[in-house]
């Protein structure tokens, strides 16, 4: 899939269609591209597939969050072009009665799936059911459609696994391995994506570490990338562990929310993105080393950053005399997890090529900020937000 020289054939629709079906939208990202369409396309209805938890119905969900989005008096201006659909992508059907199916198959001209178990730890076997499967839920849904515009994706650049290098839009599965759960079933996923896109107008988005608003710093979770703040604090701040585990020179590459749904929304209006798949990230020139980064957060919040040591020197010495001495200690389980899901990519070669994306942005005036110029921003909201003192 490429952007001008190996495009898909099939025809589709550029910009929001006037009924979008979204998955995902109680997510970081699917709740902003909620927003987005909320506020900047004044035609379109949004049928928003939701699951209810054991705490929540899917409407009190989508309630909630609308308000947090908005307030509660620019809420109330959206409410009637909000459907909330009772499912759950990981079941045939998307878990959507039959009633309610036969009203949207007729009516859904433009789909949008940014559902996705992201949680690095879950076993593979529910990160199938929750990625893969409900990527196929999805898209066989978006067959029967009467009037598909077009689908969108929202993959991540991480089904690169553990290769090294530069990481080309249009490669996929060429044998990596995997550090994580999340980074195979996206890759099977992806998969999927692509051959519905031979039949089907589809364009795929894949974002790196998404991080909170470049502007503000303002972000709807603090999960993943935000964890590593507070484990920065717990260990290296008590003085527990002396040294860091890391490459120094790890190419880190964040980007903020805003340009993400800035350049996917670009990207989807331009009839360019039909059959191609595009790299939302810093890329090559715009990204920082892991120890900028860390210089910044040391910065920050006063603690001295610890001195790095080799991927050997972590798994002979280090992690040994921590499993020894912190067997009863709960940060034992802080370092486990870190080592998990965290560590993988503080050893990381990977560059992500935006060949595609930027032959599509450029003259838009899109394009992704330094992380020098926002990322005190990103640590100042999380301290606020989650009282670190």
């Amino acid at each position: 899939m490429n952007a001008d020289t190996a495009r898909s054939p099939v025809v589709g629709a550029a910009g929001v269609g006037d009924n979008v079906l979204l998955t995902g939208s109680t997510g970081f990202l699917g709740a902003e591209i909620l927003k987005r369409i909320l506020r900047g396309h004044p035609r379109t209805h949004v049928s928003l597939v939701v699951r209810s938890t054991f705490r929540e119905t899917a409407n009190e969900r989508i309630e909630r969050q609308l308000v947090r989005s908005f307030g509660q008096e620019e809420a109330s201006r959206y409410r009637d072009r909000v459907e909330v659909v009772e499912g759950d992508i990981s079941h045939r059907g998307l878990g959507i009665d039959l009633e309610r199916d036969a009203k949207l198959l007729p009516r859904i001209d433009h789909v949008i799936h940014c559902a996705a178990a992201v949680q690095f730890g879950t076993t593979l076997e529910v990160a199938r059911r929750d990625n893969t499967e409900g990527t196929r839920n999805v898209l066989t849904f978006a067959e029967r459609l009467a009037h598909l515009g077009r689908l969108d994706y929202i993959g991540t650049a991480y089904v690169a696994g553990k290769r090294s290098g530069r990481i080309m839009e249009d490669e996929l599965d060429v044998g990596q391995e995997f550090s994580n759960s999340y980074e195979q079933t996206k890759m099977e996923s992806e998969k999927l994506v692509r051959a519905f896109a031979e039949r089907f107008p589809t364009a795929i988005y894949r974002p790196s570490i998404i991080v909170g608003n470049s502007k503000t710093g303002e972000a709807g979770s603090f999960q993943g990338f935000y964890q590593v703040l507070q484990f920065y604090r717990q260990i290296y701040g008590k003085g527990i562990v002396v040294m860091l585990p890391a490459d120094p020179n790890t190419i880190v590459d964040i980007v903020p929310i805003d340009y993400v749904v800035d350049a996917i929304f670009s990207l989807m209006h331009s009839t360019k993105s039909i059959g191609g798949c595009f790299h939302v990230a810093s890329g090559p020139g715009s990204t920082c080393t892991l120890d900028e980064l860390m210089q910044i957060t040391a910065k920050f919040t006063h603690i001295k950053p610890p001195p790095y040591i080799s991927r050997e020197a972590w798994f002979y010495v280090a992690r040994p005399l921590l499993k020894a001495f912190m067997f009863w200690d709960k940060r034992r389980e802080a370092v486990e997890k870190a080592e998990r899901d965290y560590m993988p990519h503080v050893w990381s070669k990977l560059i992500f090529d935006k060949t595609n994306t930027n032959a599509v942005l450029n003259g838009t005036g899109i394009a992704p900020p330094h992380p020098t110029s926002y990322f005190v921003k990103l640590l100042e909201y999380q301290a606020k937000t989650l009282k670190l003192g």
